[in-house]
């Protein structure tokens, strides 16, 4: 009965739950003992934060002639919601927006019929939720860790990707959590007997 007891009271970290834990704190460990934000990543580079699912997008919009003069960035703010004019902006700056095809610039005009593609990594969608969640707390960047939930699996870009938000961010430490596959080897079941 008792290794029946211990069987369900262990824990296993899933992406996207979050855990609230004290961690020791001696000489020998690190510890962290300011609040910390907890984001997991799988190895699709798929991020999870406080219950959602956040992945890398692709935003295509038409231009209709009732949005031709529209600067740029509000056509794309005004049309997907989870943009505000900041990751816009710094979309553009980085190359990630093109209009029909060719790299978007801050004061381009739009006309009718034109294509706008917007490519969203999924820390750009993070990183306003970062900052509310910090802000809610009440607390300062530098106040504030960001712990990294990943495996063996997640390609070392997505982690410098966290990594490089945080420190845009100004969060004050970054810290890795790795946990190992949840199985050394593949499954393999018993060959059943046919008879």
């Amino acid at each position: 009965m008792l290794p029946l007891l211990l069987f369900h009271t262990s824990m296993v970290f899933k992406p996207g739950i979050e855990v609230d834990i004290n961690l020791p704190v001696s000489s020998q460990r690190t510890g962290v003992g300011d609040p910390s934000l907890a984001v997991a990543v799988d190895a699709d580079g798929i991020l999870y934060f406080r219950g959602q699912t956040l992945r890398d997008q692709v935003f295509s919009l038409p231009v209709s002639e009732a949005e031709e003069n529209l600067p740029l960035s509000e056509l794309l703010v005004n049309r997907a919601p989870d943009l505000d004019i900041n990751i816009v902006q710094r979309s553009i700056e980085q190359g990630r927006v093109r209009v029909n095809g060719r790299l978007a610039r801050l004061d381009d005009q739009l006309k009718g019929g034109q294509q706008v593609e917007l490519e969203l990594p999924s820390t750009e969608l993070l990183r306003p939720q970062v900052i509310q969640a910090i802000q809610g707390g009440g607390k300062s960047p530098k106040e504030v860790s960001l712990l990294i939930q990943a495996d063996k699996a997640v390609r070392h870009e997505a982690i410098i990707r966290l990594c490089t938000l945080a420190g845009q961010i100004g969060v004050g430490q970054v810290l890795l959590a790795s946990r190992p596959p949840d199985f050394s080897r593949p499954f393999e079941p018993e060959p059943s007997a046919v008879p």
